[in-house]
C-alpha cells in the first residue's frame, strides 16, 4: 500500500509527455506552462561587502603633471639689468648765467666758469663750461662758451640724480667761488625731454654757510651717448688734467723767475729807458724764434714719423756702429738731435691739444652733435 502511494506521487510530479508534431499548431496558441521549480537556477547568495577601503590606483608616470619651471637667478638678474639699461641716459645741463658772485681778486678781471658733476657716479661724470670772458660778478654763458654739458646717468649705480655746481674764477688760479646742489631725480625718473629751469644757491664750502650768489641752469633728460663717444669724452678730461698740471708747472716756473728777476735789474732799467729800442729788438728776436721753430717742426715731425716706424731697423744699428767706428761727436750729435726731436714733438702735441684749440673743437663738435644726422650717430635710441 505504501509502495502504491509512492508511485502515484512520482507520477503526479512527472510532467506529461510532449505532444506530437501534428498537434504543434494547436499547442502554440495554448498558454505557456511555468517551468517546474526543479529546472530554475539556484539563487546566488549575496556577498557581504568588504569593510576594507579599496587601494587607489596610482597614476602612471606619463600622466603625472610636471611642475611649472622656475626661471634661474641668472635669467632674473639679466632681465633686471635689461630693465635698468633702458633707464640709462644723458642728463643735459645748460648753464645760463650767475648772479651776485663775490670778487675773488680785487683789481683783476674775473672770468668764471662752472663745473657740474653727478654725485656718486663711477667713473666720475663731470663737465665744465668755458670761462665767461670779463664775466665779473654777473657772468653769462652762451653757446660759444660751450654752456651745454652732458653727464652720463647709469641707473644700475644710482638711485637718484644729485648734481653739484661749482663756480671757479679762471684768472685767480681756478679758485673756488661757491658750490651748490640740485636734485634732478624727478627729471630722470620722468625722462623729461623738455628743459626745466632751476636756480642753484651757492655757498662757501670751507665755512659751510654764507651766500655766494646763484646759478641759473636748464636741465633735461635724453638718450645715452654711444660708448665710443663716451670714451672720447674721458680722453678730453685727461687732457684737462694735463692742462692743470702744466698750469701748476708754469706757476712754479713763474715764481722762480720772479725770485731771480731781482738779479736782472740792470737790463730791466735799460729796457725802460729805451722802450722803443727794446720793443723792436724783442719783435725781431720773436720773429726769428718763430721762424726757426716753424722750420724745426716742419723737419722734426716727418723725421719723427720716420724714426718711429724705422727705429728698430736702422737707427739702433747705426748708433751702435758709430759709437765704435765714427768720431765721438757723431753719436753725440745724433743723441742730441733725437732729444730735441722728442722735445719738439712734445711741444707740438701741447699746442695741437691745448685748451683754446679744444674749446674751438668742442664748439664745432656740439654743432655737429645737435644736428639731425649727429643725433642719430652720437646718441643711442631710446627704448
Amino acid at each position: 500500500m505504501a509502495r502504491k502511494n509512492r508511485r502515484q506521487q512520482q507520477q503526479e510530479a512527472t510532467p506529461p509527455p510532449a505532444a506530437e508534431s501534428s498537434d504543434s499548431s494547436s499547442s502554440d496558441s495554448a498558454p505557456e506552462v511555468a517551468a517546474p521549480v526543479a529546472d530554475l537556477p539556484a539563487p546566488i547568495a549575496p556577498t557581504t561587502p568588504s569593510t576594507d577601503k579599496p587601494t587607489p590606483k596610482q597614476p602612471s608616470p606619463k600622466h603625472i603633471p610636471s611642475p611649472t619651471k622656475q626661471p634661474s637667478p641668472k635669467a632674473i638678474s639679466k632681465a633686471a639689468a635689461d630693465i635698468l639699461e633702458t633707464m640709462n641716459g644723458t642728463i643735459h645741463v645748460k648753464v645760463l648765467s650767475a648772479r651776485n658772485l663775490p670778487t675773488m681778486d680785487f683789481g683783476k678781471r674775473q672770468d668764471p666758469f662752472v663745473l657740474v658733476q653727478l654725485d656718486s657716479s663711477t667713473p666720475k661724470s663731470w663737465a665744465t663750461t668755458d670761462p665767461a670772458f670779463h664775466g665779473g660778478t654777473n657772468p653769462e654763458w652762451t653757446e660759444r662758451s660751450n654752456n651745454e654739458l652732458e653727464l652720463f646717468y647709469d641707473a644700475s649705480q644710482l638711485d637718484k640724480a644729485v648734481l653739484t655746481f661749482e663756480v671757479y674764477s679762471d684768472e685767480s688760479g681756478d679758485e673756488l667761488i661757491g658750490s651748490g646742489q640740485l636734485d634732478a631725480s624727478s627729471i630722470v625718473q620722468a625722462q623729461s625731454k623738455e628743459p626745466t629751469q632751476f636756480t642753484v644757491r651757492l655757498r662757501d664750502v670751507s665755512r659751510g654757510s654764507g651766500s655766494r650768489g646763484e646759478v641759473n641752469a636748464e636741465v633735461w633728460f635724453g638718450p645715452p651717448v654711444r660708448k665710443a663717444f663716451r670714451a672720447a669724452g674721458r680722453a678730453s678730461k685727461l687732457l684737462d688734467a694735463r692742462d692743470a698740471f702744466v698750469a701748476t708747472l708754469c706757476s712754479i716756473v713763474s715764481t722762480v723767475c720772479n725770485s731771480v728777476s731781482g738779479y736782472c735789474q740792470l737790463p730791466t732799467d735799460f729796457a725802460k729807458k729805451h722802450r722803443k729800442l727794446s720793443m723792436a729788438l724783442a719783435a725781431v728776436l720773436g720773429i726769428m724764434a718763430a721762424g726757426a721753430l716753424t722750420v724745426f717742426l716742419a723737419i722734426a715731425v716727418p723725421t719723427m714719423l720716420v724714426a718711429f716706424f724705422t727705429f728698430p731697423f736702422w737707427i739702433i744699428p747705426f748708433l751702435a756702429t758709430s759709437f765704435f767706428t765714427a768720431p765721438l761727436w757723431i753719436p753725440i750729435l745724433l743723441l742730441v738731435g733725437l732729444f730735441l726731436l722728442f722735445i719738439a714733438t712734445f711741444v707740438f702735441g701741447l699746442g695741437v691739444t691745448s685748451r683754446p684749440v679744444r674749446r674751438k673743437g668742442a664748439f664745432i663738435s656740439n654743432k655737429i652733435k645737435h644736428s639731425d644726422v649727429g643725433k642719430r650717430v652720437v646718441y643711442e635710441k631710446m627704448v
